[in-house]
């Protein structure tokens, strides 16, 4: 039988570093799923795939509406992972503000659109980025003061001249001792989490490139953090069903309780060199979505739902 192929989507960008599609694509392969490596701008029949699975497509938000676009199409002509509705609601951190209602505690956030006046907060640092954006590209971290105020002002307005949202959120001073903590999630259960580096410095201008490079090491989760991931995956599956990968990344607030400041299901990095198993478990997940269903990518669209080699 031909072995199943698994669309891998990645940005169209060379030489970027991607650390999970090497052990992927070798999980995918023992458990007889071939993998795919394309950028999901390839002009490719996509119905040929048994799924599309985004790996790592990080220039999305350069292009979001025409991403979204051809998401909505995969979605159609294969199997998405993670399902549209979850991606396209995901795209825009405005999603922040749902899992603020559904009782997830979240970095304050306040939003500024297109036409509107921003304005700094009245006192403290504080952080502005697009509201569609990943790996803190045009995002800065500001102080008081009028010199500072000033930078951020026009930082905020050259985003809202290019017609991007404006988010802004009180800077988290505990993440310059204890970095960020990013928490994976397999199939709706959690697999391992990496400390990250802090990333935005004092002064400095928002970043324009595409990547921004942290130091990842590996931590184990406390009690609370877990708690505080597991209820945003299962507020997230309860608006669209269990997600096949999810990466909650979360800050120490003032009192040092855990605060979600992304939850990321469209392409995040999920650090699988830094778990011995997750790779596999990743691949074990996919394999047991798409077991039952008349898959496509075979050859011939025969009915593989009992054997993947």
């Amino acid at each position: 039988m031909q072995r199943v192929q698994v669309a891998l989507i990645h940005a169209r960008v060379p030489d970027e570093p991607d650390d999970d599609l090497a052990p992927l694509t070798a999980a995918l392969a023992r458990v007889g799923v071939e993998a795919v490596a394309l950028p999901w701008d390839e002009p490719v029949d996509w119905s040929r795939f048994a799924a599309v699975v985004l790996e790592a497509p990080w220039d999305y938000p350069k292009r979001s509406d025409e991403f979204l676009t051809w998401a909505r199409r995969a979605a159609t002509e294969s199997v998405l992972f993670n399902h549209f509705p979850m991606v396209e609601w995901n795209s825009d951190k405005r999603y922040l503000s749902d899992l603020a209602a559904d009782g997830v505690p979240v970095v304050p956030s306040t939003w500024t659109s297109p036409g509107q006046e921003w304005e700094a907060p009245a006192e403290g640092e504080y952080v502005v980025k697009p509201s569609v954006s990943c790996s803190a590209k045009d995002t800065a971290r500001y102080g008081p003061g009028t010199a500072e105020r000033t930078r951020a002002h026009r930082h905020a307005e050259e985003l809202l001249a290019r017609g991007r949202t404006v988010l802004t959120q009180p800077y988290q001073h505990a993440v310059d001792a204890h970095g960020e903590l990013s928490l994976i999630y397999l199939d709706g259960a959690y697999s391992h989490a990496v400390r990250r580096s802090a990333l935005l410095k004092p002064g400095a201008e928002a970043q324009g490139g595409l990547f921004t490079t942290a130091t990842v090491t590996p931590r184990p989760a406390t009690r609370p953090e877990l708690d505080c991931g597991d209820a945003v995956v299962k507020a997230v599956a309860a608006r669209f069903g269990c997600p096949l990968y999810a990466r909650i990344d979360l800050v120490p607030g003032p009192q040092g309780a855990p605060l979600l400041l992304e939850c990321e299901v469209i392409e995040p990095s999920l650090f699988l060199t830094h778990s011995s198993t997750a790779a596999d478990d990743l691949a074990a997940a996919l394999v047991r979505r798409l077991s039952g269903t008349r898959l496509r990518g075979t050859g011939g669209g025969q009915d593989t739902s009992s054997t993947y080699s």
